[in-house]
């Protein structure tokens, strides 16, 4: 689904339907104009690896039975600004092996049960400014190779790899996104 309008007045799937497609396996709303929430129904898709929300600026919230999506390995919710939370049931997604969380400058926090996604390898943050303080739990991902922060947590993901993960690469992307011209 893509530079859709109109997709915020549907629903996408009702359980019937998404029984009907049982193995999809990828997901991707990009540049969807008003689409506020991801429809509930869709974690009814057991068999979904991939889901990415990319540029959908008005989205808020996720489903909160998103951990439901069992097979799920990577989720992407790149540059949708007005995403405050993440639902705590995203810490059940046992497969999860990417996060990608760039470019949410509303998210404040992760849930505190976050070290439960024990397979993730990869974890892209860059741009959150939103989050101030990340969880001490953090350090418990022991399969976290990767991160991609900017400047504001760089310091704590610092102290995270020096207190309990010395092979995690951190990398540091300078800032992309600001909207500091609209104050001229």
């Amino acid at each position: 689904v893509c530079l859709c309008e109109g997709l915020g007045n549907m629903t996408l799937f009702d359980k019937a339907q998404a029984l009907k497609f049982p193995k999809f396996v990828e997901i991707n709303f990009d540049h969807c104009s008003d689409l506020e929430e991801l429809p509930g129904s869709i974690c009814s898709l057991t068999s979904l690896q991939r889901l990415s929300v990319t540029n959908c600026h008005l989205i808020q919230k996720l489903p909160d039975d998103l951990g439901r999506l069992s097979s799920l390995r990577l989720l992407r919710l790149s540059a949708c600004p007005s995403l405050s939370m993440l639902p705590s049931s995203i810490c059940s997604l046992q497969q999860l092996e990417f996060l990608d969380i760039s470019l949410c400058m509303s998210l404040k926090d992760v849930p505190m049960e976050f070290d439960q996604l024990s397979k993730l390898k990869m974890l892209d943050m860059n741009e959150c400014s939103g989050l101030k303080m990340l969880p001490k739990a953090l350090a418990k991902l022991r399969s976290l190779k990767r991160v991609i922060c900017d400047e504001h947590t760089e310091q704590q993901w610092l102290a995270i790899k020096a207190s309990a993960m010395p092979n995690l690469t951190v990398d540091v992307v300078e800032e992309r996104f600001n909207l500091d011209w609209l104050d001229d």
